[in-house]
């Protein structure tokens, strides 16, 4: 794997965001370009910043066409992602896909230029779209005047934009974080990222109660994943600081996995919630992802309630 070089620093200071359900930004957080592959960055927060920061991680992808961008950060981050890109090319923003509606991955869509073409799965298009919702959802900022931001493009199941070198595949495997994520492949990169579905080496948080998302086929969705995705070495995870191998991707699955399987065979034998949460245990060989007790409570829950 080629070492990820940090390019350069972005940072602004001065605004205060709240968004209810989740934690508060106090103040704008520095930004880092990581080099990931030819023509590939990934724009992050820098590894200073402790939880949410500015938001999901940014990729930037330079094409013969233009920028390809996958999600923009929370809600006043958009000037800093335009700024990032300019420091690597001269070449307009011309696509932003987003990996799905959340307002960490989404809250820039609305400070680009109206000319984007904005990239969905047609289930993240619905969710931006909805009259009514929580924060986390964003579609409040798809309103009015701003509709215009809403997507345009979406599909079903898979989709690939451009060609050559500049082809990028859309992947949709079912539920998971929310009913709408997407799997994007820079293909000559070799190169995947994976929005929430692959938030860091943890528990994922789960949008069961206004995503539509699934505790319990999160695991097969991560499964499809990782049997029909081909040729893939690099991966961007949702939050966490830098690009991981494949491999770690293929854990993820498997220590996920577990986890479900284990609070399934708990409820079968009998057990409570509580039993199951107190009996667990990080297998060995997922040891290097984290299974805070309050994540794992939540998540076998959800798992005992079917959702």
């Amino acid at each position: 794997m080629r070492r990820f070089a940090t390019l350069g620093v972005l940072a602004l200071a001065g605004v205060l965001l709240t968004v209810a359900t989740f934690e508060a930004q106090d103040e704008r957080v520095p930004l880092e370009v990581q080099d990931v592959a030819d023509n590939l960055y990934m724009l992050a927060n820098a590894s200073s910043v402790q939880g949410m920061g500015g938001g999901g991680n940014t990729a930037i992808f330079v094409t013969d066409g233009g920028v390809v961008l996958v999600d923009t950060k929370i809600n006043g981050y958009g000037q800093d992602i335009i700024a990032a890109v300019a420091e690597i090319t001269d070449k307009p923003i011309t696509t932003v896909i987003n990996t799905h509606t959340h307002f960490d991955h989404s809250g820039g869509n609305t400070e680009l230029p109206d000319t984007v073409d904005f990239v969905v799965h047609e289930n993240t298009r619905a969710q931006m779209a909805r009259p009514n919702c929580q924060p986390v959802t964003n579609c409040s900022a798809f309103q009015g005047a701003n509709a215009k931001y809403l997507p345009q493009t979406t599909y079903s199941d898979r989709m690939s934009l451009f060609a050559g070198p500049d082809q990028v595949d859309l992947y949709h495997f079912g539920r998971g974080h929310t009913d709408g994520d997407t799997f994007i492949v820079f293909k000559e990169a070799k190169t995947m990222h994976t929005g929430d579905m692959f938030q860091r080496k943890g528990l994922p948080f789960i949008d069961v109660a206004n995503g539509n998302g699934s505790a319990t086929e999160f695991g097969s969705t991560l499964r499809k994943a990782v049997a029909g995705i081909p040729d893939v070495e690099i991966v961007m995870p949702g939050h966490n600081p830098t690009p991981v191998a494949w491999a770690e991707f293929v854990d993820f699955s498997g220590f996920y996995n577990d986890v479900v399987s284990k609070a399934q065979n708990g409820k079968a034998a009998g057990r409570s919630v509580d039993e199951v949460v107190a009996a667990y245990s990080v297998p060995d060989e997922y040891s290097d992802f984290a299974a805070p007790e309050q994540s794992l409570r939540t998540t076998v829950q959800y798992v005992f309630d079917g959702q």
